[in-house]
């Protein structure tokens, strides 16, 4: 009997240790401190790296600190999440979306963040310098990855990221390891 106990004991061991294999879809690189875990469930998270520090959502002035808009109407469909970040030295918000043809948008598609670019635009404002990707006195490059676009569950999910170089306020931004996951 303590025969059969050892080797059932075993099989389970064994078969622990294969159910609890690490998930191939991710990297280490895509846990960062600071920042919420890459999701494609509609978690309502957003975050990135501000010229490498951390940089989430928080604070309030009276609005949602976080929100997404969703409007298949315009442009045959138009996408955008808003964020600020209020500290005790300064606010700032990060606006990303996507102006138009959302609704011919797929899975793993990238669209390039470019003033040259009819997609996508991310706006930034840290302290008094604001930079639009669409501003002919701005540098922008980059992209936002969709990594998962599910009209029937309302899901997008994805990451960003963008260099922006605004010649007003001679200051670059980049913005990298952005991550966004909503329900609409």
């Amino acid at each position: 009997m303590k025969q059969i106990a050892k080797h059932l004991l075993g099989i389970i061991i064994v078969s622990l240790t294969i159910s609890c294999t690490k998930d191939n879809n991710l990297s280490d690189t895509d846990n960062i401190p600071g920042l919420p875990p890459v999701t494609q469930i509609g978690a309502n998270t957003f975050g990135c790296l501000v010229n490498g520090k951390p940089w989430i959502p928080s604070g309030n002035n009276g609005t949602a600190n976080l929100s997404i808009d969703y409007d298949p109407g315009i442009n045959n469909g138009y996408f955008s999440v808003a964020a600020y970040n209020i500290s005790s030295t300064m606010t700032t918000y990060i606006i990303l979306g996507i102006k138009d043809s959302v609704l011919f948008l797929t899975s793993n598609k990238t669209i390039k963040i470019s003033k040259n670019e009819k997609g996508a635009f991310l706006y930034d404002q840290i302290g008094i310098c604001r930079t639009y990707s669409d501003d002919n006195r701005i540098y922008s490059n980059g992209s936002i990855q969709i990594e998962k676009y599910d009209k029937n569950l309302k899901i997008i999910s994805g990451r960003f990221n963008c260099k922006l170089y605004n010649t007003n306020c001679n200051d670059t931004i980049e913005i990298t390891k952005g991550r966004f996951d909503f329900k609409f």
